[in-house]
């Protein structure tokens, strides 16, 4: 039968076992080998059949987080069972999983990763300790053996003594060597004879040094019980430290009197150096070598032990503008690079000042700076950091400048509440990101519990869509001319525990940042396109329209979705009619005014929303043929100030509507309150209106009242020889 572990193996291979797990567990095998010379007493098969259930417990913790600090301790252990123990042997079994699991198997969880190599390395340390602890007792038992009867078993003393890996000092109750065996010469680079002419205190690292005479001189007065066991630093010859792990007895005459010192040194500088790098690597990004969020928060929070009470704390929160436009132009390996350069030039900034700079992820940084008398004013230092980033950073033959949008929270060392504080920051920099590029904004406590709620209902928004809390709802589009109902406008509605309804252009807003704004369109269409089919069938012929948001618009799938739900019902596609931002068609791609164009292709009526009337916005309606505009709430709010019916305003209005007539294009507008507000827009061209003059939205089964209301019910034999919807 084959070697299950082996790719090429026949029948009797394991494909449970395949894939990353066996090529970890051949490399692993290989590399074990090369730095184990223990591992000679086990076979070829027996260690990598060890192997492949480690990999197989590896794998189950991948998938497992909580099991991941059980997985790790076993695999651990399981390591020095095998007498894998050989220098490097821990090092480059957690780089081989590192980036195995990583570049082999695609898992992302980074921190989940590091939780189980750090429990990996705990659990060998931990074990290789237990096993070192056993031969050290040991190693003591037969020392106290040969101190008492020392001419009976000398030479198995001997033997013990110089052969065992463990460093071995005997000294007098003052600290003085007697004797020493290789392994300590080698541990701590001196020769044997040097160490001789030595006492124990020459050994301890300056900084270690009182704990260690006052822990001796304890020892050699000889209280019952007495014995040292800790990491402790020693100096070698060279003058460098050696992290080690001190086993200190009390060895006893005949009479049981005090006679001499045996020390015991593990060198587990290798050891110590590993945990370092992994806790450098936990707290640390890896791109930039700033501090990352977590280390970030520790710092903030030992702020406010480090700092007296009344000092001020300022936190910059820092996000590069338009970056995607370097990694796309420039590639990704230009854009790590820019990263790399800002976090450099954002560490020179604050090198004259007591400050921790951070890398949050992505093209997110973080300013900390403990004030004093000569640091710079918000508003200057806010402008320093852009003045450094717009110096161009040159990579090849491109100089490449960025900059920065900036929120900025102020508050004292006492006030300093580090979760408070970060999120204050983040809101602040939202802010900032919306005033455009190049800004920052400081944290207004005035408007942060808005902020706070719009937060909390964007999160809870996906769940809410799952749990069916949405309602459409919807109200009437009359005609200016003959006060004929002539679609109804679907809009989404949303009643959050503890909060007021929301209407639709919030919940497109919230779903934008919730991530939901396509699931919540595809839905809205479904349930509208269905209602209306069951009112074309109760004899109430009407069509719909719907706003959509720019993303929603700018999904390649649309106009897939729209034939899906066309297909569904067995109404003729000119009962829809889909709102656009004109915005969307300012800016479109070629490929997203061919959807448009499809759209319209596919018999669904397209009109655009947010309409102002600009020169530009006119030339971009030549790009599409659309079918009839949505005036801009901004443009109707303007109108419905003007007592004036000369006003400017109103008479570019009355300009505006035959230019678009004389196109095919019909005039939509909204929030039309009273009588005098509809005269305004009859004389001024408009064909449709919206607003509270003829009806707030209301639910489905409310909308049938309205469409009897206004005329819209047809006898049920007309319904085939009925004209389509008219266009708003």
């Amino acid at each position: 039968m084959g070697d299950p572990l082996d790719p090429d193996a026949g029948a009797g291979a394991q494909p449970e076992r395949g894939g990353w797990r066996a090529t970890l567990v051949l490399r692993w095998a290989e590399r074990l080998a090369a730095c184990s010379p223990d591992l000679v007493e086990v076979s070829d098969v027996e260690l990598k059949h060890a192997l492949a259930e480690l990999a197989d417990e590896l794998a189950e913790a991948l998938q497992d987080p909580s099991r991941a600090a059980e997985s790790g301790r076993i695999v651990g252990e399981r390591l020095v069972e095998l007498r894998a123990t050989g220098p490097g042997s821990l090092q480059c079994t957690l780089e081989l999983i590192r980036d195995t699991v990583v570049g082999e198997s695609g898992v992302g969880a980074v921190g989940h990763l590091l939780e189980l190599l750090t429990s990996i390395a705990a659990g060998y340390s931990a074990a290789d300790r237990e096993r070192a602890e056993v031969q050290q007792r040991t190693t003591a038992q037969l020392l106290l053996r040969a101190d008492r009867e020392r001419r009976a078993s000398d030479a198995r003393f001997r033997e013990v003594f110089t052969s065992t890996p463990i460093g071995v000092a005997i000294c007098d109750l003052k600290g003085r060597f007697t004797e020493v065996n290789p392994a300590l010469a080698d541990i701590l680079r001196h020769r044997e004879a040097d160490l001789l002419e030595m006492s124990i205190h020459d050994l301890f690292h300056p900084e270690e040094a009182a704990y260690l005479n006052a822990a001796y001189a304890e020892l050699a007065e000889g209280g019952p019980g007495q014995r040292l066991r800790e990491r402790r630093r020693l100096l070698r010859a060279d003058g460098e430290q050696a992290w080690t792990y001190l086993a200190v007895s009390l060895l006893r005459g005949a009479e049981g009197e005090p006679r001499h010192i045996v020390t015991m040194v593990e060198d587990i500088s290798d050891l110590y150096l590993l945990q370092e790098r992994i806790q450098y690597q936990a707290l640390h990004d890896a791109m930039t070598g700033l501090a990352n969020r977590q280390y970030f928060r520790t710092r903030l929070e030992a702020a406010q032990g480090n700092f007296p009470p009344d000092g001020m704390l300022t936190l910059y929160h820092l996000g590069l503008d338009g970056f995607e436009l370097i990694n796309d132009g420039l590639g990704y390996e230009t854009g790590d690079k820019v990263i790399r350069a800002v976090a450099h030039r954002l560490e020179q900034l604050v090198e004259n000042e007591e400050a921790l700079v951070a890398r949050f992820g992505g093209t997110e940084f973080a300013i900390l700076i403990s004030e004093s008398p000569h640091t710079p004013a918000i508003p200057e230092f806010a402008a320093l950091i852009n003045e450094e980033l717009s110096e161009p950073i040159y990579i090849g033959r491109h100089g490449i400048a960025t900059s920065a949008s900036i929120g900025v929270v102020r508050r004292r060392v006492a006030e300093a509440d580090p979760a408070n504080m970060m999120w204050a920051a983040d809101v602040a920099l939202r802010r900032a990101e919306i005033a455009g590029a190049r800004q920052w904004a400081l944290f207004d406590p005035d408007i942060a519990p808005d902020e706070r709620t719009e937060a909390q209902l964007a999160a809870i928004m996906p769940g809410a869509l799952e749990l069916g809390e949405f309602q459409v709802c919807y109200r009437p589009v009359m005609a200016l001319d003959t006060g004929a109902l002539i679609s109804v406008e679907a809009q989404l509605r949303w009643d959050p525990p503890d909060h007021g309804a929301l209407g639709h252009r919030k919940c497109l807003q919230l779903a934008e940042r919730s991530g939901v704004t396509l699931s919540l369109r595809d839905w809205l269409l479904r349930e509208a396109w269905g209602q209306v089919g069951l009112w074309h069938r109760s004899g109430y012929r009407t069509c719909f329209l719907v706003e959509l948001s720019e993303n929603q618009v700018r999904d390649p799938d649309l106009v897939a979705l729209v034939r899906s739900v066309l297909e569904d019902g067995d109404l003729d596609p000119s009962w829809m009619h889909l709102a656009v931002p004109t915005r969307v068609v300012m800016e479109a791609s070629e490929e997203l005014l061919e959807n448009l164009r499809l759209l319209r292709g596919l018999g669904t009526r397209v009109m655009l929303h947010s309409f102002a009337g600009s020169a530009p916005e006119l030339r971009a309606l030549r790009r599409i043929p659309v079918d009839g505009v949505r005036l801009a709430e901004e443009l109707v709010d303007l109108v419905h100030g003007c007592v004036d019916p000369d006003d400017p305003a109103v008479r570019a209005v009355r300009q505006l509507a035959p230019l678009m007539h004389d196109s095919g294009v019909k005039i939509c507008t909204g929030e039309v309150a009273d009588e005098q507000q509809e005269r305004h827009w009859v004389d001024a061209g408009c064909d449709f209106a919206v607003g509270p003059r003829y009806g707030e939205p209301v639910t489905a089964w409310d909308a049938q009242a309205l469409l009897r209301k206004f005329g819209a019910a047809k006898p049920p034999h007309e319904h085939d020889h009925e004209s389509e919807g008219d266009v708003v």
